[in-house]
């Protein structure tokens, strides 16, 4: 029910028609999720329309909500959503992706891959917070270029190494779409 009530308020939202980056500037951070403004917990949202765009599925970040908050949300939003659910966004569309708990694996493949989604916690394991970001390898500038990197940075943000991004203690899950 209150996917449904949040998607009549994000379908008023008018995002730009490129990435999102700072979900927490800009009419993204007015959009809900759960209870909560997607400033606070959208970030899981945020990377699967960043990939989905960037694979050629253009849909609307209003849609992906109101899709995925039934099977994916922790509380009503307030933990944002289950990373390890992710995937069933792209196996209903059948867009091929490889899941990963490895760090090394995830960071070692992605130079062959269109791009990937992983998941960290943001300073220390279980008792913390996570992000959840869509990154991908630029060969000719040989950078890794972060999505949605924090709350305020409004444009996608490029790396010369992979610790920039996360380590290999904080790493979750990554999913891999070539």
């Amino acid at each position: 029910m209150l996917e449904k009530q949040n998607y009549r308020i994000n379908q008023t939202v008018e995002l730009p028609p490129d990435f999102i980056n700072g979900q927490g500037v800009g009419a993204v951070s007015s959009m809900r999720y759960g209870l909560w403004p997607m400033s606070w917990n959208g970030c899981e949202m945020i990377a699967v329309y960043n990939a989905a765009h960037l694979l050629g599925h253009h849909e609307e970040l209003a849609d992906i909500c109101l899709e995925l908050y039934p099977q994916t949300s922790i509380a009503m939003g307030f933990f944002g959503s289950n990373v390890l659910r992710l995937g069933r966004y792209f196996e209903k569309r059948g867009i091929p992706f490889e899941k990963t708990f490895d760090y090394n694996a995830f960071f070692n493949e992605l130079p062959r891959c269109r791009c990937g989604i992983l998941s960290f916690w943001n300073h220390r394991r279980l008792f913390g917070s996570l992000h959840t970001v869509m990154v991908r390898w630029d060969a000719e500038r040989g950078q890794l270029w972060e999505y949605n990197k924090t709350n305020g940075k409004d444009v996608p943000v490029p790396h010369d190494a992979r610790a920039l991004v996360t380590n290999k203690k904080l790493f979750i899950v990554g999913y891999l779409f070539s």
